[in-house]
């Protein structure tokens, strides 16, 4: 019952940040479209996309590497683990690789909460709080460290691959 709940909040999750990144894509070939086509043919101001183009490249960024760090799909220089695939020395570079992360993760998350909540500021011409461009850091922070997390159970068990 437990692990059906979990299975299906996760899926939500990924639904969520794939759609989400997905839409801030096409939010931002939307605006910087209309931005060009703006300056070329001057028939109004566009000066408030600039803040909406930022956001959703950040938002954007940082949601698609959740998914990516949870698929394993990220870029990853794979010669010496595929050399040691297999090997206890493997098994030890994927550990440490792992543990290496997760203190990154850590730190950005902590981070990344610590500057989102002193953020003081708003935006220029929208007047939004800055905050809602970095609470982006702390969310997708704690993403990623759950995975990570998970991918590290995974390989204490012996199944370093998903």
């Amino acid at each position: 019952m437990v692990r059906n709940t979990l299975e299906k909040t996760e899926r939500g999750l990924i639904l969520t940040l794939k759609w989400s990144s997905v839409g801030c894509l096409v939010g931002l070939l939307v605006f910087l479209s209309a931005g060009i086509f703006v300056r070329f043919v001057p028939i109004g101001s566009m000066g408030w996309a600039d803040e909406v183009i930022e956001w959703a490249f950040a938002w954007m960024v940082f949601m698609g590497t959740a998914v990516l760090w949870r698929e394993r799909t990220h870029f990853r220089v794979e010669l010496i683990p595929h050399w040691l695939a297999g090997s206890r020395g493997g098994q030890i570079l994927e550990t440490l690789l792992g543990l290496m992360a997760l203190a990154f993760f850590l730190v950005f998350t902590y981070e990344g909460g610590i500057l989102t909540l002193r953020t003081t500021d708003h935006s220029p011409i929208l007047a939004l709080p800055k905050a809602l461009w970095y609470m982006i850091l702390p969310t997708c922070g704690c993403i990623l460290i759950g995975y990570t997390i998970r991918d590290l159970l995974l390989l204490f068990r012996g199944r370093s691959h998903l």
